[in-house]
């Protein structure tokens, strides 16, 4: 592994599984943490993506300059899987190539990478380790809905059978962190924090 490039982990979980406060446990750990929903976001704001964008879905995918109507456009294309898939050309090319800019600056012995679909978009053949975060289905939902008023439960449904099931994650991810209310997540954090380190 080069000097300059550290350890690649990504994270994975479908919706609602809790990967975001997962990967803040081990932010808080001191592990670099880069959250692609969230870059994905802001490049919709970048010239060339929202020209790309607009003639994809038109311009009601945007309330204003500082934001767009994330409801709207779940709906849009959770609704038309081709139009998810043209989406997706636009958005995970853009967010591959800010990662690596990103990963060039980092000095940590390890990152974390966070994306909702590591394995259904084969970025995990990237990465040098992948994790699951990995949680009951009613659990999920019920945490979406109480976290995303603007979505309803056949919207989460539609998002939901879009992604992966965790019996399938489960065939690629080299390791599985339960968020079932049941277990300490920060136990398991820890575990997987050590382990990463004895690795490099």
């Amino acid at each position: 592994m080069p000097d300059n490039k550290s350890f690649q982990v990504g994270l994975t979980g479908g919706l609602g599984s809790g990967k975001s406060t997962v990967a803040k446990i081990f932010s808080v750990l001191g592990v670099p943490v880069y959250e692609s929903d969230y870059w994905a976001r802001a490049l919709y704001f970048d010239p060339d993506i929202k020209e790309q964008i607009i003639a994809l879905l038109g311009k009601r995918a945007y309330i204003n300059e500082r934001q767009i109507d994330s409801a709207w456009i779940s709906e849009t294309i959770f609704s038309s899987p081709p139009l998810r898939e043209k989406l997706n050309a636009i958005l995970h090319p853009a967010v591959a190539r800010h990662y690596q800019n990103w990963l060039l600056a980092q000095t940590h012995p390890y990152i974390l990478k966070v994306a909702a679909l590591i394995f259904e978009a084969g970025i995990h053949t990237h990465m040098d380790m992948n994790l699951m975060v990995s949680s009951p289905a009613g659990l999920r939902k019920s945490r979406v809905l109480k976290r995303d008023p603007y979505r309803d439960a056949l919207q989460t449904d539609k998002i939901m059978e879009a992604q992966w099931s965790d019996e399938e994650k489960r065939k690629l991810a080299d390791g599985e962190i339960v968020n079932d209310e049941k277990q300490s997540l920060l136990k398991q954090v820890l575990m997987w924090n050590k382990l990463i380190a004895s690795k490099l």
